[in-house]
């Protein structure tokens, strides 16, 4: 099957139709899970960027998680609908989102940002003790700036864990 592909390129021989129905195929499944993610998807781009920031890896990564986040939940589904024009696929809806993300996760959004939200407040109620532990000893500077530091970064992730867990009940 690959030969024939391969074959058909470099011919420049339009590909079989069961061939071209599996590219059309993939190629809305990928589409229909951007949709996804765009419409959903982006509560976890943020609920993540904001737990690398509590943990303090990578401040920058942080930053461009949160960025991914905001940025595909105003501009997302538009980009996604307009790709999909472009590509000739049609029936992007969210039902039909609903499933590939599904079929590609074997959760719902709901779900993973349940799970995400118990790792979250794992993270910070261990930040905020490791922080306290290191502002209240008294052996250098250092570790009293980096406790306060852990401490400040686990208390800006609880509101919008807070904001997380009441938006299920809203």
């Amino acid at each position: 099957m690959g030969g024939t592909l391969l074959f058909s390129l470099l011919l420049q021989v339009p590909l079989p139709d069961e061939q071209m129905q599996s590219w059309l195929d993939t190629i809305a499944f990928i589409f229909n899970v951007l949709y996804a993610l765009s419409i959903r998807g982006y509560f976890i781009l943020v609920l993540v960027g904001l737990m690398v920031f509590v943990s303090s890896m990578s401040d920058s990564l942080a930053k461009t998680l949160i960025g991914i986040g905001i940025t595909l939940y105003f501009v997302g589904p538009y980009l996604v609908e307009l790709f999909a024009g472009f590509a000739s696929i049609e029936g992007i809806t969210l039902e039909t989102a609903t499933q590939a993300w599904l079929a590609l996760f074997g959760m719902n959004d709901a779900e993973m940002v349940a799970l995400l939200l118990f790792i979250a407040e794992i993270m910070v109620a261990v930040a905020i003790l490791g922080g306290a532990i290191l502002y209240f000893t008294p052996s250098s500077r250092e570790m009293k700036s980096k406790g306060r530091s852990l401490v400040v970064r686990a208390l800006m992730l609880a509101p919008v864990m807070v904001f997380f867990e009441i938006s299920f009940w809203l």
